[in-house]
């Protein structure tokens, strides 16, 4: 086996279209040293039996019930051969035939983990790549770059996540609390703080058109999730000041321009690629604003709930713990 052999690992649930869209585009890749293990979390659009029938190289391994994402993702890594692991999501596809290739070349030459999502024109070229800035009220805003620059981040999204297989047994893998959201998040920043080098990559060949399907909006674990975070890796004091802090992350001038931006702008998602399309305003875009804004305070209001509990609790959060070593791999069936 190749020293530079990669693990792609997929979550996925009821996404049968998506998945095959995914992984059509990792057979394209220009870079032959690969496996794909796909961990179906008891999907029920036969998403298994397509997989068996037009990709039969691809690993299986099915649940009984939905296992969420972080305990699937820390299975999977167990389950991976490769020294380097790359997590995609399976509403991505690879844009850029070489992109896997230059990833790995990166890794090779120092980067402990890069990835991110590219940003496209209405002519379908990679104009740029989105960013994650992490506030200290554990919220973040994608910040758009258009340039081709590899920047340092403290954060990236599993959506598309390359990394040393040894960074993440060294930090005991994702964190089992999180079902579902800001598992991604509470990674990353663990191994940015424990002195990883995280990149944002510039000319990013993985685009991220967000499918509809099992699309999380859960505001009471949204909620849930974001105090733990906040508690486990900002601290104590902004736990305490988060109604204050998510003041301030509101009324910054960048959130209230990207507003703005909303309002007079159409994302649409069309056979798989992002067409951003400029218009006048419409009170069809207000309402979409609007709807976007009351579920964002909503989800502020639930963390506020969960602020005494955490409190309480805080002494017992553990924030070194090798989750890996909680994983039954009874829980998983391979597919043959």
């Amino acid at each position: 086996m190749s020293k530079n052999f990669v693990s792609i690992i997929i979550v996925t649930l009821n996404r049968k279209k998506e998945l095959v869209n995914c992984i059509n585009s990792i057979t394209k890749q220009k870079y032959n040293y690969f496996e794909v293990i796909v961990i179906d979390n008891n999907s029920s659009d036969g998403s298994v039996e397509e997989l068996r029938k037009k990709y039969p190289f691809v690993r299986i391994f099915k649940t009984k019930k939905n296992l969420g994402t972080s305990y699937t993702r820390n299975a999977a890594l167990i389950f991976s051969r490769g020294d380097i692991v790359w997590f995609l999501d399976s509403d991505v596809y690879l844009n850029d035939k070489n992109i896997m290739k230059q990833m790995v070349k990166k890794i090779i030459n120092g980067k402990d983990a890069l990835g991110g999502e590219a940003i496209l024109n209405n002519q379908d070229e990679i104009v740029g790549n989105k960013k994650l800035i992490l506030y200290p009220n554990g919220m973040i805003k994608g910040q758009i770059y258009l340039n081709n620059k590899d920047s340092k981040t403290k954060v990236l999204p599993t959506c598309n996540l390359m990394i040393k297989k040894n960074c993440i047994i060294d930090i005991g893998g994702f964190d089992h609390f999180y079902f579902f959201y800001l598992e991604d998040l509470d990674l990353t920043l663990r191994l940015n703080n424990s002195g990883y080098s995280l990149y944002s990559l510039g000319n990013c060949g993985v685009v991220h058109y967000f499918s509809k399907k099992t699309r999380f909006n859960n505001l009471y674990i949204s909620g849930k999730n974001r105090t733990y975070f906040v508690l486990k890796n900002l601290g104590i004091i902004n736990l305490l000041l988060l109604p204050f802090l998510d003041l301030i992350y509101i009324f910054d001038f960048k959130n209230l321009f990207k507003i703005y931006n909303k309002v007079l702008s159409d994302d649409r998602i069309e056979n798989s690629r992002i067409k951003i399309k400029n218009k006048n305003f419409s009170f069809f875009s207000l309402k979409n604003v609007f709807f976007l804004i009351i579920n964002k305070f909503l989800s502020m209001i639930y963390s506020y709930i969960f602020i005494p509990y955490f409190l309480i609790r805080s002494k017992s959060i553990r924030r070194k713990i090798n989750f890996l070593n909680l994983v039954n791999i009874s829980d998983f069936k391979k597919i043959s």
